[in-house]
């Protein structure tokens, strides 16, 4: 058998790979020696040995570029599975654009929890203001100041004329009123009225801002300005009015002198009340009139539940030389009694709205289990399609969310409007906590998205063939 040319033998050699099992045999070639004195068996097993480290050599260089590349196609496949918050907004939009009518069944749902939720706290806040209001007209945040007598010597003490603007700084006090008794001054209709007839009737001065303190109003008339605190002018409590059937305008014997009534004050609750026998005298004019008159008594009105802390500092910002020549009083007991029904109210309000809260809450989970329930087909389909638990369950969370976010605001609405007509047919203050407003749409936010994530991770952890099977 001749020799197989080195070209023809390469046409093999390709033809049939880098098989290291073929041999010249197999397409005719023989054994006879070349001119080197090596036999084609000899040249045969170079070629081979050549041919299998080339080929080595190929697949390491194949494989160091396979693996060079297998990192990139996996860092693409976490791309293009992974989704952006717009992605997520716009997949969890679908259902409520998809099915209006279901999602606005959802969100009513959920409405009317947090509707209850809310009425059941702004009722009692309502009465509580309303009480508020009532417990501050009688004199609850009332605290009088007056000059302290000493026990051993009977000495009164004199209040430094620096107390009512001292006063005025205190930042609780909402409004204080400066009372100096004018001595041997009774109040008569008229100068042929005996001095022994006065019915008990007292002349005051009164500097400050007396409608605030005692909690009352003008009658008729008005209190005194710059102009008419330099004339020898009056205002009556309600009781001196309708004692001496005074009316504005008219002229009445205090002092030994004719003032001329300018206002009349309405009927004043509580411990005020002692000053609806009173007329006040203009500031100015008893001044010049009856000079270096004494402070009596200074009424300080103090904001809601700051009595205490009042009461605590006046005596030193009074006279802080000596504290201990400051009588101060809570006049009445109308605070303590405010502070045992505001602490009733508290309570009332906190276990409705606690039994308020689990209605609501069962029923907002009850309509989002029912909701994602009924989309198992939807839920399934996109499972088959590639899209992971974690995708799916985030879907139906932030659309549960959504969900319950409008759900929270029109709640909020509807039990505000429930309480304001309540409160209206009542007659009483309209009050709902501040912080109802914020916590309404919240607590309908997470009761939402709780009740949501589960049934929607239930359902997407399934087969994708079993829950399409299930609609």
């Amino acid at each position: 058998m001749s020799d197989i040319p080195d070209s023809g033998l390469d046409t093999v050699i390709a033809a049939f790979g880098d098989d290291p099992t073929t041999t010249t045999e197999e397409v005719g070639a023989g054994t006879q020696p070349d001119r080197g004195g090596r036999s084609n068996r000899h040249r045969k097993a170079d070629r081979n040995g050549k041919l299998g480290q080339s080929s080595r050599r190929a697949h390491r260089d194949s494989s160091h570029r396979a693996g060079e590349g297998a990192p990139s196609a996996r860092r693409g496949r976490r791309q293009r599975t992974h989704l952006t918050l717009l992605d997520t907004l716009a997949t969890a939009t679908l259902g409520p654009r998809g099915r209006p009518l279901r999602a606005g069944l959802s969100a009513l749902g959920i409405a009317i929890g947090i509707a209850s939720l809310v009425a059941m706290l702004g009722i009692p806040a309502s009465y509580q203001a309303e009480a508020e209001a009532k417990f501050n007209a009688w004199g609850a945040n009332m605290v009088v100041a007056s000059p302290a007598t000493d026990r051993r010597t009977s000495e009164v003490s004199v209040l430094p004329e620096s107390a009512p603007a001292m006063v005025d700084r205190i930042w609780s006090v909402n409004s204080a009123l400066t009372v100096r008794a004018v001595p041997d001054a009774s109040v008569y209709r008229s100068d042929k009225i005996p001095q022994a007839e006065s019915k008990g009737l007292t002349a005051v001065v009164g500097e400050g801002d007396p409608l605030s303190t005692l909690t009352t109003t003008m009658a008729s008339g008005r209190w005194f300005d710059n102009a008419s605190s330099t004339l020898p002018t009056v205002v009556l409590g309600s009781n001196a009015a309708a004692t001496l059937r005074a009316g504005l305008g008219q002229r009445l014997w205090i002092g030994q002198s004719w003032w001329a009534v300018i206002g009349i004050l309405d009927q004043m609750p509580g411990f005020a009340g002692q000053y609806d026998s009173a007329a006040f005298l203009a500031p100015k004019a008893a001044a010049n009139r009856w000079p270096g008159l004494p402070i009596s008594q200074i009424l300080v009105n103090a904001h809601p539940g700051e009595v205490d802390s009042v009461k605590s500092v006046l005596a030193e910002t009074i006279n802080p030389a000596k504290p201990a020549g400051v009588d101060v009083m809570k006049p009445t007991q109308y605070g303590y009694a405010q502070d045992y029904f505001f602490e009733l109210f508290a309570n009332l309000a906190l276990g409705l709205g606690g039994i308020a809260l689990l209605v609501g809450g069962i029923g907002i989970a009850n309509t989002m289990v029912v909701s994602v329930l009924e989309r198992r087909g939807e839920i399934g389909l996109r499972r088959a399609l590639g899209a992971r638990t974690g995708q799916v369950g985030l879907q139906f969370v932030v659309e549960a969310a959504i969900i319950g976010l409008l759900g929270g605001v029109l709640g909020v609405a509807f039990g505000a409007y429930a309480v304001f007509c309540f409160t209206a047919y009542s007659g009483i203050h309209f009050a709902i906590p501040a912080w109802v407003f914020a916590a309404g749409p919240g607590i309908a936010i997470v009761v939402g998205m709780l009740a949501g994530l589960y049934p929607s991770l239930k359902a997407a952890r399934q087969s994708p063939t079993v829950t399409l099977r299930a609609t």
